[in-house]
């Protein structure tokens, strides 16, 4: 019950973000609503300043129209002239009014101000002359006033002309409301699309987050079809390169595990093979259970080593291996190394000569460095030939130092240069048995060099001796 109340809760915190289908439509429909309203509102408002701006031209025409009428007629209106200023309000929706230079109404298409006088600045500053003419809109009217001039130039009075803006406003709001449909169908239409492209987007992605749960679930590891979107590829493309990865990984697992069950278990049934001929020879003499003990006791000092070398190699082995770093004369540690193994070279013949370039101080983990260098030296003396020899040398620029370990002996085939530094791999299996060893000492070096930031190189040719070449850093900071 505590269990499938978690998964409720955790279910429940996964409904609380937001996915990527839905980012995506909140987004692009947001985007459209914005670009779309905008292009709307821009349209209607230059299609309104446009209108208003015919409107004016259209009303100055008339006003100008009026001008010249009243020019020729020297302010006379007559019946025709009348007949067509009441005809242009009528057209315009608007008003006209014909003002004498004494700013009296001489005609007003209303019949509100016939014979009255106005005060008003807009027609005193054309009157006056300090304006050539009124243009403008204002209270839902397009107004236009010009001056009536005589031949001689005088102002005789003014003509005032205003026509409605309601037409424009009728266009408007028609246009706005065909406008919003349009809008309306259009979105109905996007977030339809939009609903299928989405859908099409974060399929790889549903299909990847499937494909990682069944994972999560214990199944079987399997690749994934690489379809889709060319980022879906490049993930679904990093995705099989995981698979690969843990599969190999896994591989290894198994194999190690193989070989250790394999290891541990040859000295174990030595020793049993061993004991119970003790114990089946009732007549066996004090020399010949001393030689089956002195057996036993080889085979658990060869039990023992095995799972000192599993140890060392998963202290060493770790992501984050714990380091003492020290400062350390590399000189030094490598002389101490080399004067360890001399009596091991010298039951062979094996001459160990060592040539260091300068004196190199590094910081260094001084135990695991020392148990690498000792892995490559032993090895190159266990796998040596009579007589043979070692050659050690350091070197070192301004980042790091290097250590070179060259040998006479039997060397390393092709298809066993990438194999060597696997747990228990052996080149030679029975030779390795009769040198007494485990198969994990390079494994364990190559852990330490790598837990310095260093590499470790392998040059080899079968029966022309083995170099190994280590490149390290020469502080901690560094890396390769």
């Amino acid at each position: 019950m505590a269990k499938k109340e978690k998964k409720e809760i955790i279910e429940k915190k996964e409904k609380k973000y937001i996915s990527i289908r839905t980012f995506l439509t909140i987004c692009i429909v947001s985007l459209i609503v914005f670009s779309l309203f905008g292009f709307f509102l821009g349209i209607m408002y230059f299609y309104g300043r446009r209108s208003s701006v015919e409107l004016l031209n259209t009303t100055e025409n008339r006003t100008k129209y009026l001008v010249d009428e009243l020019q020729k007629s020297d302010m006379v209106i007559d019946t025709p002239l009348l007949s067509y200023i009441e005809e242009a309000a009528y057209l315009s929706e608007g008003r006209i009014m014909v003002i004498s230079d004494r700013y009296q109404i001489m005609t007003d298409t209303r019949k509100l101000q016939d014979g009255n006088y106005i005060v008003h600045e807009d027609v005193m500053d054309v009157m006056a002359g300090r304006k050539t003419n009124i243009r403008v809109i204002r209270n839902k009217f397009a107004e236009i006033i010009l001056p009536v001039k005589n031949e001689e130039g005088r102002i005789r009075g003014v003509v005032v002309f205003t026509s409605s803006t309601r037409s424009i406003s009728s266009r408007y709001q028609y246009l706005l409301r065909r406008a919003l449909v349009i809008f309306g169908i259009l979105m109905l239409v996007d977030f339809i699309l939009l609903n299928i492209i989405t859908r099409k987007s974060v399929r790889g992605v549903q299909d990847m987050s499937r494909q990682l749960n069944k994972v999560a679930k214990g199944h079987v590891l399997e690749k994934a079809p690489e379809k889709g979107f060319r980022e879906m590829r490049q993930l679904t493309k990093n995705y099989n390169a995981m698979v690969d990865v843990l599969q190999s990984v896994d591989s290894s697992r198994q194999e190690f595990v193989s070989n250790v069950s394999h290891e541990l278990k040859t000295p174990i049934t030595s020793m049993k093979v061993l004991s119970e001929a003790l114990l089946q020879n009732e007549n066996t003499t004090v020399e010949e259970f001393r030689d089956f003990m002195t057996d036993i006791v080889s085979e658990v000092d060869r039990e023992t080593d095995i799972i000192n070398d599993l140890l060392t190699l998963v202290k060493t082995d770790r992501q984050d291996p714990v380091m003492n770093y020290s400062e350390v004369n590399i000189g030094e540690l490598l002389e101490a190394v080399i004067k360890t193994v001399t009596p091991l070279a010298a039951r062979r013949n094996i001459e160990i000569s060592y040539e260091s370039y300068r004196d190199v101080v590094a910081d260094v983990d001084q135990v695991k460095l020392t148990l690498a260098v000792s892995n490559i030296i032993e090895n190159a003396v266990k796998y040596n030939v009579d007589s043979g020899w070692i050659k050690v040398s350091l070197n070192s620029d301004h980042r790091f130092f290097y250590i070179k370990v060259a040998d006479s002996g039997v060397g390393i085939p092709d298809d066993a240069k990438d194999k060597v530094f696997d747990r228990f791999y052996r080149v030679d299996k029975a030779r390795s048995r009769d040198t007494g060893g485990t198969g994990l000492g390079l494994s364990i070096t190559r852990s330490i060099i790598h837990s310095h930031n260093g590499t470790i190189r392998l040059y080899s040719e079968s029966g022309q001796g083995t170099t190994f070449s280590l490149r390290i850093p020469l502080k901690k900071e560094e890396s390769v």
